[in-house]
């Protein structure tokens, strides 16, 4: 399933598609909790959510009042589903520690802290089964159907998109000034989820722009891995922590190596960054118009005078 604005078709008429396709699969994912199988559903489950909320803000400043319930609402079921769809990325970030670090992580340390982890995993899917989350998440998105339905958009075209791709690209470019200059957890969070929009807007726009953003979402989705680890070492290291079935001896050692990771993983970030950044939000917006223009046909045009 092809996560693109289809050419040749209205704008508005594709966000909605996309809404209602992505709202479709979030729900038949949402349908129990307990085993890897099921727990990864989830944890796609929550991408695509992530996914709707994307598109929402690429075209907020040209929609209706309709949309604002809806992210609110999807905020909420995100933030239900995640103790349960961050197990499986901890759980790789800790196998990656071991395989970088073994020397500093002897394999009992390691299998110690995966056992952690793991009674985490267990009694967030059980308290998430008690509370009957997934039900009401997908109660919820069920319910959200109907309001896309009826959403209007005063604009069409790459009018109907500027705005946002500006705005999305802009918070994540600021976003990696303030993180660099104060490197706290919460604003590498932050961060990461700008610049998750500002993939997921690349990633709608391809085939309008004739494929020519190919590098430039490579980048960005390589930038978004980077700091989706920090964020799964930094889970990790407060899961650690926080346990108290590590020694003293044992927790200080991985504590040191997380340290070490992490600032690993930021150096990283600030290479991608800015080589993804280093253009100005409205230059990149007047680049990204110039390549939709040149890949609109020409029927388009006729069709609809006032797309751009």
């Amino acid at each position: 399933m092809a996560f693109r604005l289809k050419t040749g078709a209205p704008v508005a008429a594709e966000v909605q598609r996309l809404v209602l396709r992505q709202l479709e699969v979030a729900i038949s994912e949402l349908h129990t909790v307990g085993d890897p199988q099921s727990d990864e559903a989830i944890h796609d489950a929550r991408r695509r959510i992530k996914k709707i909320r994307a598109i929402i803000g690429l075209v907020r400043p040209v929609l209706d009042k309709a949309h604002r319930a809806l992210d609110d609402d999807l905020r909420t079921v995100s933030r239900l589903l995640a103790p349960v769809a961050d197990g499986r990325g901890i759980i790789e970030t800790l196998d990656e520690l071991a395989r970088r670090y073994g020397k500093a992580l002897p394999p009992r340390t390691v299998e110690a802290a995966r056992a952690g982890v793991i009674r985490n995993g267990v009694r967030a899917d059980r308290e998430a089964a008690e509370r009957g989350v997934l039900q009401v998440a997908a109660g919820t998105l069920r319910s959200e159907r109907k309001r896309v339905r009826h959403w209007h958009m005063r604009v069409q075209g790459f009018r109907a998109i500027a705005p946002g791709l500006e705005e999305s690209y802009r918070r994540a470019r600021r976003m990696m000034m303030v993180a660099w200059s104060k490197p706290k957890p919460s604003h590498f969070h932050t961060w990461r989820r700008y610049v998750k929009d500002h993939w997921f807007h690349v990633r709608l726009l391809q085939g309008h722009c004739g494929y020519h953003l190919v590098a430039h979402e490579r980048r960005v989705e390589a930038l978004d891995g980077v700091l989706g680890e920090y964020h799964n070492v930094i889970l990790l290291r407060d899961l650690l922590v926080s346990d108290g079935r590590l020694s003293r001896d044992e927790t200080a050692r991985c504590l040191r190596v997380i340290a070490r990771y992490r600032r690993v993983l930021g150096r990283h970030a600030e290479t991608l960054g800015v080589r993804i950044y280093m253009e100005r939000p409205r230059r990149f917006v007047r680049r990204v118009r110039r390549l939709w223009r040149a890949n609109t046909p020409p029927a388009a045009h006729q069709r609809a005078p006032r797309e751009d």
